[in-house]
C-alpha cells in the first residue's frame, strides 16, 4: 500500500495531491497514521518538520521505500511549474548516474563559468537549525570553523539563510521551530573574490559550482561526489566538471505535472 503523509500546511499539501493523482488507490493520511500502518510499500512525504521527520526515520528504520520531497536543486517551488526535489530513500540525490543533458537544458537557469581560480576567502554556509537538528550535527559551524583554521589563514565569511527558525527535537520526536535565530539580510555573493565554499547539505553548492567556485560538503549535499571531501585540502580545492552533476541532478527534480502524470515515479523507480 502507497502512503502520503499530509504536510498541514496548505501551501505545501497541494504537493502531495499532486503525488496522489500519479497513483491510484494510494491514501494521504497525517503522519501518526502512517506510522501506525504495516502494509505500507512506499511512502511520500514533504520536508522534516509536523513530523515528517518521524516518518522518514520510521521509513528507514523499516526499510519502507520512500519519497522525499522538498525545495528544488534550482528553480521555483511556491509558483507554476512548482519544481521540487523528489529523492528515494534519501535526503539529497549524493550520487551521479549517467544521464543526457535534457532536462539540464530545460530547467537550468545560471551560466556555468569557468573555475577561476582566484579567490581569496572561504564562504561557509552552515546547516539551518532543523537540519542541525534531524542530523545531529548542532555543532558542525563550530568544528567546521576550529578544522578550518588549522588549514587555512583564509578570511572565513560566515553566511546563515536569513530565515533560520530555532528548532529542538521535543519529547514527540517531533522537530519544533520557534523564532527565527539569524534575520540575517540577503546579500549578493561576489563569486569572484571566493576561493572556495565550505557547506553541510545548502545547496547554495549549485551556485557556487555555476559560478567557477569549487565546494567542499558532507554526504547529505546534492554536490557530494564533486565536492572536497577534507579540509585539510581547503588549499586544494576540487576542480571537476559540474556539468554531469547537474545532468544527474536534473532527473531528481520535478514539475508538478510529472508529479501528477507519472513521470517522476517513473523515472524515480527506474521505469
Amino acid at each position: 500500500m502507497i502512503y502520503l503523509s499530509n504536510t498541514d500546511r496548505e501551501v505545501t499539501e497541494k504537493y502531495m495531491r499532486m503525488a496522489q493523482s500519479s497513483m491510484p488507490g494510494s491514501t494521504l493520511l497525517p503522519y501518526h497514521e502512517v506510522l501506525q500502518k504495516t502494509d505500507a510499500t512506499k511512502v511520500w512525504l514533504f520536508g522534516i518538520l509536523r513530523g515528517t521527520n518521524l516518518v522518514y526515520e520510521h521509513c528507514v528504520k523499516n526499510k519502507i521505500d520512500f519519497y522525499y520531497m522538498d525545495r528544488p536543486y534550482w528553480g521555483i517551488s511556491r509558483q507554476q511549474p512548482y519544481f521540487l526535489r523528489i529523492v528515494k530513500n534519501d535526503h539529497v540525490k549524493n550520487f551521479i548516474d549517467e544521464r543526457p543533458d535534457d532536462r539540464f537544458k530545460a530547467s537550468f537557469p545560471f551560466e556555468i563559468k569557468p573555475y577561476h581560480k582566484n579567490g581569496k576567502k572561504i564562504l561557509v554556509c552552515p546547516p539551518t537549525n532543523s537540519i542541525a537538528t534531524f542530523f545531529k550535527c548542532e555543532n558542525w559551524l563550530e568544528n567546521t570553523l576550529t578544522q578550518l583554521k588549522k588549514y587555512t589563514d583564509r578570511e572565513i565569511l560566515v553566511r546563515e539563510k536569513p530565515y533560520n527558525p530555532e528548532a529542538q527535537r521535543g519529547t514527540d520526536g517531533k522537530i519544533h521551530t520557534g523564532e527565527n535565530s539569524t534575520k540575517v539580510p540577503k546579500e549578493p555573493i561576489d563569486w569572484n573574490d571566493i576561493h572556495a565554499v565550505v557547506t553541510n547539505n545548502s545547496s547554495i553548492t549549485i551556485k557556487a559550482l555555476a559560478n567557477g567556485v569549487p565546494v567542499f560538503a558532507d554526504s547529505n549535499n546534492c554536490a557530494f561526489p564533486i565536492a572536497g571531501k577534507s579540509l585539510a585540502r581547503i588549499e586544494q580545492p576540487v576542480y571537476e566538471d559540474p556539468r554531469p552533476l547537474f545532468y544527474s541532478l536534473a532527473y531528481g527534480q520535478f514539475t508538478g505535472q510529472e508529479m501528477s502524470d507519472g513521470t517522476a515515479l517513473r523515472i524515480l523507480d527506474g521505469r
